[in-house]
């Protein structure tokens, strides 16, 4: 388990990796992925730093080389940097975010969204009970399962949708309809 929180908080940046650390000798890192948009990790793309997902550090990095490998059972990229050809401040990245501007994310199809859009939503019954509020999301086989916190115990609830009743991004809210036995 990582001492890092598994998804930045949302803003006008939005978060597209994590960098894990250093690999090999030549400044290039190990970056757990968190965007699927095609291209986004392709030699020449811009990513930005960021030490909490909100806020951008004064440098950007063009990529110049990208592959993606397994550890450990996860997808990982091995990305080198232009510029950027020294071990030690790679290892000094681990932690920070690659990230880029929300103009840069394509808009999603009608009834889906991003995992940045959803987190933060309150989550209520459809009988009116509030649940708390989306924390995390979890990438399953079958389906994403949404973490809600914020009541007596943490919620598992799977994104179905016969779960998942309304999503409304504008005002924030998420309503469920939770079945028998979840709690």
């Amino acid at each position: 388990m990582s001492d890092y929180p598994s998804n930045p908080p949302a803003n006008d940046l939005i978060s597209v990796g994590r960098i894990l650390g250093a690999h090999g000798r030549a400044g290039e890192i190990r970056v757990r992925p968190i965007s699927d948009v095609l291209g986004r990790f392709d030699e020449g793309r811009i990513l930005m730093l960021s030490k909490d997902g909100v806020v951008a550090e004064d440098q950007t990095y063009q990529i110049s080389k990208s592959r993606s490998t397994v550890s450990k059972g996860s997808v990982e990229l091995i990305i080198g940097f232009e510029d950027l050809f020294d071990r030690d401040l790679a290892i000094r990245l681990t932690g920070y975010w690659l990230c880029v501007t929300e103009s840069e994310v394509p808009i999603a199809d009608e009834g889906e969204y991003f995992h940045y859009q959803l987190l933060g939503l309150l989550v209520r019954t459809v009988d009116g009970e509030d649940l708390g509020e989306l924390a995390e999301i979890l990438e399953t086989g079958a389906n994403d399962v949404y973490v809600i916190t914020g009541g007596d115990k943490n919620l598992l609830v799977p994104a179905l949708r016969t779960v998942v009743r309304e999503i409304d991004i504008d005002t924030g809210l998420m309503v469920v309809d939770l079945p028998e036995g979840l709690r």
